[in-house]
């Protein structure tokens, strides 16, 4: 599954990085976002994904290198203590093989990658931030690391306003957390306890009875992709076949404070490992999602 997003270089505190990806949930009542760094960003990476998936209360992040179909990251604990702060446990990532074969669409033969080196559980405040080496390459020292930031309370919807407009690649990419789905104006129950977080340059999700609907921001009409929908701040909407959808999360789906166009492909034949009503993820292009 390839990812293709673009590439944002920047210099921070001397050290020059590229972004690989965003995120962002909420367990225990504990808020928090991640920021997935390439340090340096030459040589570039390619055909990567992830994201978080929480079992139990336990947030199990994952990034995955589709060419060696190696998989690495961590699980975190997040609980609020009573001065107001926030405790933060972290230990090796216990995503089975099995389950990643079924999150990246029956991709097998993983690899769960260890750790550089385990961090201690830390005690945090409401905007602290925690530098997290996810891998680091003994040949070259060049670093994938996690900055995960505690943002305290759960999130709030979020507005736009004005007339949407196309995506351009300086905007950014769609994230989509704690997602909330209505149809024809009635929640999908399935929906209502999702604190799961997925974030590329192309997401889906997948409803039981209406297949995988795959958005982007971008025009792909050569995809055969239409222009079904729109994004204002933590809200995004479409019509499909005389439905209306309506998503909602608990942060702002599209970087920036514009409203977008979105582009929409429906596999109304797709059907997923398992017997769920409701999923979703990311990190694929466009055309590798797109089947006709």
């Amino acid at each position: 599954m390839k990812r293709n997003s673009f590439l944002l270089v920047f210099l921070f505190t001397g050290v020059v990085w590229a972004q690989l990806m965003t995120g962002n949930g909420s367990v225990n009542g504990v808020s928090y976002s991640y920021e997935t760094r390439l340090e340096p960003p030459d040589p570039p990476i390619s055909k990567n994904g992830g994201g978080t998936l929480t079992i139990n209360n336990v947030v199990k992040r994952h990034l995955c290198d589709f060419v060696q179909k190696k998989c690495f990251g961590y699980d975190l604990k997040m609980e609020p203590l009573p001065d107001g702060r926030y405790l933060f446990e972290f230990s090796q990532l216990t995503i089975t093989p099995e389950k990643m074969a079924e999150i990246f669409d029956n991709v097998g033969g993983w690899t769960l990658m260890p750790m550089p080196q385990r961090p201690a559980t830390q005690v945090l405040s409401a905007g602290d931030t925690v530098a997290l080496d996810l891998f680091v390459n003994p040949a070259t020292g060049q670093r994938i690391v996690d900055y995960i930031t505690v943002q305290g309370g759960h999130g709030r919807r979020l507005s736009a306003s004005g007339s949407p407009h196309d995506f351009t690649v300086e905007e950014g990419w769609l994230e989509i957390s704690a997602p909330r789905l209505t149809i024809n104006g009635k929640l999908l129950e399935a929906t209502a306890l999702n604190r799961g977080v997925v974030g590329g340059s192309s997401v889906w999700i997948y409803v039981s009875g209406h297949g995988r609907f795959i958005f982007s921001l971008a025009p792909r009409s050569d995809l055969g992709m239409q222009k079904a929908g729109e994004v204002r701040g933590s809200t995004l909407t479409w019509r499909w076949g005389g439905d209306e959808f309506s998503l909602n999360a608990d942060k702002r789906i599209a970087p920036g404070g514009g409203a977008y166009n979105v582009y929409v492909f429906n596999d109304a034949s797709y059907r997923p490992k398992g017997d769920d009503t409701f999923r979703m993820g990311a990190g694929g292009a466009s055309e590798a999602l797109v089947r006709h």
